[in-house]
């Protein structure tokens, strides 16, 4: 059986911890929760549900870390 990676378009909007380590390709999910509030944003609590990460916070703490490594225009392009 071959597993195939899910496609993006399906992740989502809001997040376990577990699909959130997933989504940002941590190699756990304690990996992922050691880098929250540091690289990765902290959850939002939902009544009912506990904690959940938003896939647009996600996405936001991923461009600031790319952002992070572009040192002029140049590298943009």
């Amino acid at each position: 059986m071959v597993l195939r990676a899910r496609p993006i378009e399906r992740w989502p909007r809001m997040m376990t911890a577990a699909t959130a380590a997933a989504y940002c390709d941590e190699a756990s999910v304690g990996a992922f929760r050691r880098g929250v509030g540091k690289i990765w944003p902290r959850p939002r609590k939902i009544i009912g549900k506990g904690e959940r990460w938003l896939r647009e916070d996600l996405d936001d703490a991923i461009d600031l870390l790319t952002m992070s490594n572009v040192k002029d225009a140049a590298d943009v392009l």
